[in-house]
């Protein structure tokens, strides 16, 4: 799950102090192991230490044309969603997807504040929810995503009340969680039932008719089963913004196409908290003590304006103004070292490539679930995953006409 949608902000709370072991993650190497195939094999070698109690995972870079060996098929094997007909396939704001246990996807509708629930082959079975403030019921642009809970239930979010909703996987609706001490947004369960929550910190507008690329800090904590507060984090660093800072009215973010982003996620019993300002992913233990790095090796490169003005010009062909708009628009030092980062049902680190101007592939480099890399896979164009399973990746697509679907494809782990 990233963290990449803007929630209500509040003030920052005193962070929680982590234990000097940042400071120490450089220090000597006390044992070194080497994994992820021989050096023949795609230049993979990850060499893995210990630093005061902190596991660290150094990993080479795959060469770019070298794959793992698993295939994702040619074609989805399901697809939810039309252009007309039946209301049931009709998506709108399309917040998530899961598949529960038994094959069946669950689609988080926003548009019509439902959980739309459809067999393995896509057949539509029900829809849990509505608009409304009842409960089990959903407000405004909710439910936000689904994310599955202990015990072969699932969570739904509801981003605008700070609150989850929590339903078995015939639909009854167990409880609503309403998070306290200011938290917005659960990013996952743990497993003895408490969560792991996150909020984004308040920031100052800049001068009226400015604009900036700005950075607010998230802040985190672990929060009971009830949704009062057990532990806080901490502040750390958030995504860029880019901020135009209006004359008439309150400041907005603006699209920026090289933004450094911060992901949050669980991983096992651990939370992960990162950023993709460098090749690495931080991972916590719930007492907010650091407990895993894994960096790769990755190429730094700075943005020039051209660069710049063809990534909005390819985002906006039918709109020439958009240029006249990013003409005073800051430059980042560095594009971000990656795009996307997952954990899929099996434990295993998926992290997509960043696409640099002109590049048109769709790779990620797949990590054991110790942090190793084992090797990259292709993706299908057009493609936003959601989530990756056993032998399925479920995801998200527009066509032409912004018709929105849900697809999921065939996932081949069998080759080497």
């Amino acid at each position: 799950m990233t963290a990449r949608t803007i929630q209500t902000m509040r003030a920052v709370r005193t962070p929680l102090a982590l234990p000097a072991v940042l400071g120490g993650v450089l220090g000597g190497a006390l044992c070194v192991a080497c994994g992820g195939g021989p050096d023949a094999a795609g230049g993979l070698r990850s060499v893995v230490r210990d630093s005061a109690g902190v596991t660290i995972v150094e990993n080479r870079r795959p060469l770019p044309e070298s794959r793992l060996g698993w295939r994702v098929g040619p074609e989805a094997a399901v697809s939810i969603g039309t252009a007309e007909g039946d209301a049931a396939y009709e998506l709108f704001r399309v917040g998530g997807a899961m598949r529960l246990s038994d094959g069946r996807i669950v689609v988080a509708n926003a548009g019509t504040g439902e959980l739309r629930v459809y067999d393995p082959d896509g057949v539509h079975l029900a829809s849990w929810g509505g608009q409304g403030d009842g409960p089990g019921e959903f407000g405004a642009m909710a439910p936000g995503g689904v994310e599955p809970w202990p015990g072969d239930s699932l969570m739904a979010t509801d981003p605008f009340s700070s609150r989850i909703s929590i339903f078995s996987a015939n639909g009854t609706f167990g409880r609503a969680l309403r998070l306290q001490g200011g938290y917005q947004r659960v990013v996952g369960p743990l497993p003895d039932g408490r969560v792991f929550a996150a909020t984004l910190t308040s920031f100052e507008r800049g001068e009226p008719g400015t604009s900036e690329i700005i950075r607010p800090d998230l802040e985190y904590g672990i929060l009971e089963a009830d949704g009062s507060v057990l532990r806080d984090l901490g502040a750390y660093r958030g995504s860029e913004l880019y901020l135009v800072n209006t004359t008439d009215g309150p400041p907005f973010p603006r699209p920026y196409p090289f933004d450094r982003s911060a992901f949050d996620f669980m991983w096992g019993d651990l939370v992960v908290i990162t950023t993709n300002d460098r090749y690495e992913i931080r991972a916590y233990r719930t007492d907010g003590s650091l407990a895993r790095i894994i960096r790769r090796d990755h190429g730094v490169r700075a943005p020039t304006r051209a660069d710049l003005r063809d990534a909005v010009a390819l985002r906006n062909p039918d709109r020439p103004g958009a240029l006249e708009a990013v003409a005073d628009m800051p430059l980042v030092e560095a594009f971000p070292a990656f795009a996307q980062v997952l954990v899929d049902r099996l434990g295993y680190l998926w992290v997509e490539e960043f696409r640099l101007p002109g590049e048109q592939h769709r790779l990620w480099t797949v990590f054991d679930p110790e942090g190793r890399a084992l090797g990259m896979v292709e993706m299908p164009g057009s493609f936003a995953v959601r989530e990756i399973g056993e032998d399925y990746i479920l995801g998200t697509r527009e066509d032409a006409l912004d018709i929105e679907y849900v697809e999921s494809w065939p996932l081949d782990r069998s080759g080497s």
